[in-house]
């Protein structure tokens, strides 16, 4: 088996979750970490055995040339990181989420990977998730019927909504959605891991053959949530009965026939996860990253591969400028900003009060 060479590049929870899925694929040793927080990268580097330790990631780059980096720093560095890495010479990326502050940026980042063959893979690991695979196999062998819409709910679109908006489009098979009409609500300046983010929003999607899909974000107490499974989950409707998939269960409603039932196998009682991190996302993450490792070595295709987070991303780009021109809007999108930003500078929401948080 050919030895592979892995770098970790942002030293915060998710560059842990990457760094325990390096140590869990064959073949791969992790060689380097970088982090601005000195004391931060030095922490995870001892509890993860990685030899080498930067705080300036360029420099990394150049010392280490690794096969294989992983991007978990926030979003409004994703591009820089990601053309630095590709002219570095990396032969992979595995990037977290969201893809990038702006349409044009994530387009921008994935055309300079292409451009150089370099592998780019979004860390949209609920794709690998047991409960999502399990409805997607239902729901391609006709259990439900032939689907007729579906319906997302999430705390917000911009980083939650990543993995709903994916799995939306992963149920549809891929398949390209043709227009999106939205309404974002700005009531505060409401920051997830130091993004502005919608106060809540709404967002239609529809497909060449009828289908549509509406998914809504929001959380307490500014968007009151009844039901507090619908923080994230999704229901597929169609002809014949529905898939109601959470992160604890999926059950797969038949008309006229016995339900489906699939629980998860992770456990779901957060006071017992290693560090509050969900056991789903460090098992999904360790899956992409042998997945693209499995590509590398054999030339096929990766599960995770950029295309699908840039569909996703459009969908949610398109919200924000469908806010803000008051229109349905044609896909592909063709306004490269992000319109919930440029909309704010321009004075069309006028937000109070403020919010920082995780979701």
């Amino acid at each position: 088996m050919t030895s592979l060479s892995a770098a970790v590049i942002g030293a915060g929870s998710q560059g842990r979750v990457h760094g325990l899925g390096y140590r869990a694929a064959p073949g791969v040793s992790t060689v380097a970490l970088a982090d601005v927080n000195e004391r931060a990268g030095g922490e995870l580097a001892e509890e993860l055995g990685i030899p080498r330790v930067y705080q300036d990631y360029h420099e990394l780059l150049e010392a280490n040339k690794p096969d294989i980096v992983s991007v978990c720093t926030p979003p409004a560095s994703h591009r820089e990181v990601v053309e630095a890495a590709t002219a570095a010479g990396v032969r992979a990326i595995h990037c977290e989420k969201p893809v990038a502050l702006s349409y044009g940026d994530a387009l921008a980042m994935a055309a300079t990977a292409a451009d150089a063959r370099v592998r780019l893979t979004f860390n949209l690991q609920r794709r690998f998730d047991p409960l999502q695979r399990f409805a997607r196999e239902q729901i391609e062998a006709g259990a439900i019927g032939d689907v007729v819409t579906i319906e997302g709910y999430c705390p917000n679109l911009f980083d939650w909504g990543s993995h709903i908006l994916d799995l939306i489009l992963f149920h549809r098979g891929d398949t390209a959605p043709s227009w999106v009409t939205g309404q974002i609500d700005v009531t505060l300046d409401r920051y997830v891991y130091g993004v502005f983010v919608e106060t809540a929003s709404l967002t239609q999607i529809a497909w060449p053959d009828g289908v549509t899909a509406v998914v809504a974000t929001g959380r307490e107490p500014q968007t009151p949530v009844l039901n507090l499974e619908n923080n994230l989950g999704l229901i597929v409707q169609g002809t014949g009965g529905r898939a109601l998939i959470s992160g604890e269960r999926c059950v797969v409603r038949r008309f006229g026939a016995p339900d489906l039932v699939m629980e998860s196998p992770y456990d779901r009682d957060s006071a017992g996860w290693d560090r509050g991190v969900d056991p789903a996302i460090v098992a999904g993450t360790a899956e992409a990253i042998r997945d693209l490792v499995e590509g590398l070595r054999t030339g096929a295709r990766a599960v995770l591969s950029a295309e699908h987070a840039l569909r996703g991303a459009e969908l949610i780009f398109a919200t924000y400028e469908s806010s803000r021109s008051r229109r349905r809007v044609p896909l592909p999108l063709d306004r490269l900003d992000n319109a919930l930003l440029s909309g704010r500078d321009e004075g069309f929401w006028s937000p109070t009060g403020e919010l920082h948080s995780t979701y």
